[in-house]
């Protein structure tokens, strides 16, 4: 076996430099020679602000909805072309749609099937103008994960999967869900490999299609490079008011009981002087409209880049993941991405998430955590207490936690996996 890469393509809806999975993906792959890969991915799903401000991977793109685009479009000195007024609109209808349940179903059916043509007709030229001689299609709502498996059936190109959530049963606006049902099993089947973020999605898998499918799977754990929290030299915890928790990423379904469980225990300790501060790459409208709002909470955002500063000057890392959801399976197989980060930030962790949950038991295995594992509002006050006012406590949370981060987590270990899994035989 030679350390030649197979010529690889890409699919996915969302591609660095947008905030939250695809931040692994630039992790994995931005340390692949560029000549081996391009990415297929869409031009109006990278908001503007993760446009300029992220972390673009240095492969080529081609966007399938916009075939013409480039990524300097994106860039500097673009902020009022019409570019970029489109993006904005095309960001304010997501959330619109998302609001609205008769919106999403009357939009759903030609957003999915548009965007899965488009994935095909764009891949069909990719992958004979490129010699493409491997796909990987990433996990999403429909668009890649079907459109990866059609243009394997057209070109005969094989194709791996990467699994950041489950797909059937996820929590999909009209018709991905239906989609998930139909295609789910089909496309795991024909694919060569699938890489899933950790064990407990694989075995939720081997107990859906048996050993078969589980067998191919590959964990790899969601992962950042150690080197820019390391340099950012976090000092010694030692909390002093006003006191921090602090939320980074996106906000979605799966965290939003959660956070707001973890505001109203905030709000009913008086004898502490505690704030809330959410960075999101969100507007402050659709953060509202999530319910997500107390007089204790502050709304920022921040590029990837400033997350180890930010994060290190945190006193309580909060990781939450919801109650009650319209899909258990998704938050009882979750990892969430900014647990990587949380780990290796050198603060400790609040975990509230149901008992029922992979995090729950990863963290309860490798003790990296605080862990409120019911929705108990004084049970939530005493956890914020303890690690505000247990020193000795904390920092046991986080030399596990970094203990735990070296251990799986680290992208320079990871991406050798990841790289691994693309060398071509002889």
């Amino acid at each position: 076996m030679s350390d030649h890469l197979k010529r690889i393509l890409f699919i996915s809806s969302h591609a660095p430099p947008a905030i939250g999975g695809p931040q692994n993906m630039y992790n994995l792959i931005k340390d692949l020679p560029v000549s081996s890969y391009s990415i297929l991915t869409s031009f109006y799903h990278i908001d503007n602000v993760s446009a300029r401000k992220g972390t673009w991977l240095p492969g080529e793109y081609i966007f399938y909805d916009s075939p013409r685009a480039t990524r300097e479009q994106t860039k500097g000195g673009y902020e009022h072309s019409p570019v970029s007024q489109w993006r904005d609109r095309a960001a304010k209808l997501k959330i619109a749609i998302r609001q609205l349940p008769l919106a999403r179903a009357v939009f759903g059916i030609p957003v999915v099937i548009g965007q899965i043509n488009q994935i095909v007709r764009e891949g069909q030229k990719a992958t004979r103008d490129r010699s493409i001689e491997i796909m990987m299609g990433f996990s999403d709502y429909g668009p890649a994960m079907i459109g990866t498996y059609l243009l394997h059936r057209r070109t005969k190109v094989p194709y791996y999967l990467f699994l950041f959530d489950i797909y059937k049963g996820n929590n999909f606006f009209f018709p991905g869900g239906i989609l998930a049902v139909l295609f789910e099993e089909r496309i795991f089947r024909e694919a060569q490999k699938i890489v899933v973020t950790n064990e407990g999605t694989q075995e939720f898998y081997r107990a859906r299609y048996g050993d078969s499918i589980a067998d191919k799977m590959v964990v790899i754990y969601n992962s950042v490079f150690p080197e820019p929290y390391l340099q950012n030299q976090t000092p010694p915890y030692n909390p002093k008011p006003p006191y921090t928790i602090l939320f980074t990423g996106r906000i979605y379904w799966p965290q939003v009981r959660s956070i707001k469980n973890l505001l109203r225990a905030v709000e009913g300790i008086n004898d502490l002087d505690i704030k809330v501060k959410i960075y999101a790459p969100h507007p402050p409208e659709y953060v509202r409209s999530l319910g997500i709002e107390s007089p204790k909470m502050s709304l920022d955002m921040a590029p990837p880049t400033e997350m180890p500063r930010i994060q290190g000057a945190a006193d309580i890392l909060l990781l939450p993941l919801s109650w009650h959801t319209k899909s258990p399976g998704i938050i009882n197989t979750a990892t969430p991405g900014k647990l990587t980060d949380y780990l290796i930030a050198g603060r400790p962790m609040l975990i509230h998430a149901p008992a029922s949950t992979h995090l729950v038991a990863y963290a309860k295995k490798y003790g990296f955590a605080m862990i409120v594992d019911k929705e108990d509002l004084g049970a939530l006050r005493d956890g914020i207490r303890r690690l505000l006012l247990d020193i000795s406590l904390a920092e046991k949370l986080i030399k596990n936690a970094k203990e735990t981060f070296f251990r799986n987590h680290d992208a320079n270990k990871n991406k050798k996996i990841f790289r691994n899994l693309f060398i071509a035989n002889d």
